[in-house]
């Protein structure tokens, strides 16, 4: 992908509306540390007359830009997530980037939601422009690092995901408690209890008081509703799925008052027995483990 002008991957495959951003991770991982995508996603979404709602909030790992305002160097890769409906009905087509990376010295990766997806000042779908490598489904992608993660002695425990940070997540949760959990759902039941999971960070930004400190719920049903969407745009949740999800969290800060709450967090004994497991990782000869490594090291 970072050999070409343009690299053109589509997902997810079919009539999903949702799961859009859930390639950032591999992308990332790849060394893309720019991207670029509708601000709405990283929104509560429906909620902007609301202060909380109009904050933005995502999952650690790369530079977010707002398109329109980008100004990187030329050598600087980016990633663009996008879908013909954005491409088409709204201001943000991608056509500038497209003739920027076309003769530059980085790669734009594009993702996009259908393999016949065409910039709107194109002539042709993208992946039929000279200048462009279609590199496939994300499918592709991800299960190179299936067989990259195996190499290295990790797994993919989760089998309803393809977003390798979630299952970095569930990999690190396996090496601090020594159990294994096998689905997302089961990964956000043990998250309030886990502070050292870097998903963690994330949770306590969104239910973060605004100038105060400690966490507070959300205020309304349709604000809970919006952060389940917000959920199913990075992990392949079905509505009823998210919706439950993201009422639990919401529940827990709520009876507990002290979930996802930094201050509690760091005095949590879980931090000092993720530092501890930290040590058997070998950080030196392997990019996964030194990627844990620093997670576990330098949580909360």
């Amino acid at each position: 992908m970072n050999d070409a002008d343009v690299a053109f991957i589509h997902d997810p495959d079919g009539n999903v509306h949702y799961w859009k951003l859930r390639s950032l991770p591999a992308i990332n991982y790849l060394g893309t540390e720019h991207a670029t995508y509708p601000t709405s996603w990283r929104q509560l979404k429906h909620t902007w007359q609301h202060e909380r709602g109009g904050r933005q909030y995502d999952f650690p790992g790369y530079d977010y830009h707002v398109s329109g305002g980008i100004q990187l160097p030329p050598s600087e890769d980016l990633c663009v997530v996008t879908t013909s409906y954005y491409e088409k009905n709204t201001q943000y087509t991608m056509n500038d980037l497209v003739n920027r990376y076309a003769s530059s010295e980085g790669s734009l990766i594009v993702v996009a939601d259908e393999r016949r997806f065409q910039p709107s000042g194109g002539l042709r779908p993208l992946y039929h422009e000279p200048f462009c490598r279609h590199i496939g489904r994300y499918d592709r992608v991800y299960e190179a690092f299936v067989e990259h993660y195996e190499s290295e002695g990790w797994g993919m425990p989760l089998r309803d995901t393809k977003n390798l940070f979630v299952q970095d997540n569930a990999n690190l949760y396996e090496l601090v408690e020594g159990d294994t959990v096998e689905t997302t759902s089961e990964l956000f039941d043990e998250l309030t209890e886990a502070p050292y999971l870097p998903l963690y960070e994330t949770f306590s930004n969104i239910f973060a008081r605004r100038d105060e400190l400690g966490v507070s719920p959300l205020e309304s049903d349709d604000v809970i509703e919006a952060f389940g969407g917000w959920l199913r745009r990075r992990i392949e949740w079905d509505k009823s799925t998210a919706s439950e999800v993201a009422h639990d969290l919401n529940r827990s800060v709520s009876m507990e008052g002290t979930t996802f709450d930094p201050s509690y967090a760091k005095r949590s004994p879980k931090i000092r027995l993720a530092r501890e497991a930290a040590k058997d990782l070998n950080p030196e000869t392997s990019p996964i483990d030194a990627r844990y490594h620093d997670w576990l090291m330098h949580s909360l």
